[in-house]
């Protein structure tokens, strides 16, 4: 309740609210405001997934919507190997334990890191061990480790890994985010055609009455080349702006909005990026 009274509140992210989502200045700042909210949601959350007890944590679960649920079903039906993308929005471990625990319940799950993490995060991340058959976390800096990864996930695993990372974490794939000239960091397409994985995007929406975990178009991947990889990061971008345009106030990237997008000088996307997998 304070957070509209302090002079700190929304990370002085008005002016980037203003121009990206073309709102006025009241508008920008009521979702600055709420952002910190979320923020704090998210930590909170976060948190208490280390000390809560696995009952508890179920018990949560029932709060927690799937906009298709038939379409979620039909994926984890299949048997095939599945890779949950979701995005850094709303409370969303809860929103893919949910997922794990109501259709994937017992498979492998190999979670994919892009950077060493703080140790409660890690541990935070240990708890999905309730839900998962087999859990392995692959920083996908360690090249030496990918292929042993990828032969662990090839029967029906579920891989984790979060689609609206900017391009400093690896191999970056050009794209226009928010009517300007950006880079994602993309290595879905080569993962899932390893993997003969479906890509499902997603995006948990949050409130105080309950989660919603909402599904975007699903995917696979038969060609890596340049056309195609172009084609779906186009795709993806357009999935992303979907999934924040309704609740911008519940994405946890805008503080790092920049790193998204070029420099009018940089020469083509990606150039220079380190080469791996995100």
């Amino acid at each position: 309740m304070s957070l509209p009274f302090r002079r700190d509140v929304g990370f002085g992210l008005e002016p980037i609210l203003e121009q990206r989502l073309r709102v006025g200045r009241a508008g920008a700042r009521r979702i600055a405001i709420e952002h910190d909210f979320h923020d704090y949601l998210q930590q909170l959350e976060w948190l208490s997934s280390t000390t809560r007890s696995v009952e508890a944590m179920l018990a949560e679960t029932h709060r927690v919507r799937v906009s298709d649920h038939n379409l979620v079903q039909r994926i984890a039906d299949s048997g095939q190997s599945v890779i949950l993308a979701p995005l850094h929005m709303g409370i969303f471990p809860l929103g893919v334990s949910h997922l794990l625990w109501r259709y994937f319940r017992g498979r492998r799950l190999l979670v994919l890191r892009a950077r060493e993490d703080h140790a409660i995060n890690n541990l935070a991340m240990d708890r999905l061990k309730a839900v998962a058959g087999e859990i392995r976390i692959l920083n996908t800096r360690n090249q030496a480790e990918f292929m042993d990864a990828m032969r662990y996930a090839r029967q029906g695993a579920v891989v984790i890994s979060l689609i609206d990372l900017p391009r400093t974490y690896g191999v970056a794939a050009p794209v226009t985010l928010f009517g300007m000239p950006s880079a994602i960091a993309l290595g879905l397409d080569s993962m899932a055609r390893m993997l003969k994985a479906v890509v499902l995007p997603m995006a948990v929406h949050s409130d105080l009455d309950g989660d919603e975990v909402i599904v975007g178009q699903p995917f696979e991947v038969a060609e890596t080349n340049p056309v195609a990889r172009a084609e779906l990061a186009a795709d993806l971008a357009r999935q992303i702006e979907a999934f924040i345009r309704p609740a911008p106030e519940q994405w946890h990237m805008w503080t790092r909005i920049d790193e998204f997008y070029l420099d009018p000088d940089e020469g083509e996307a990606g150039e220079g990026a380190r080469d791996a997998m995100a």
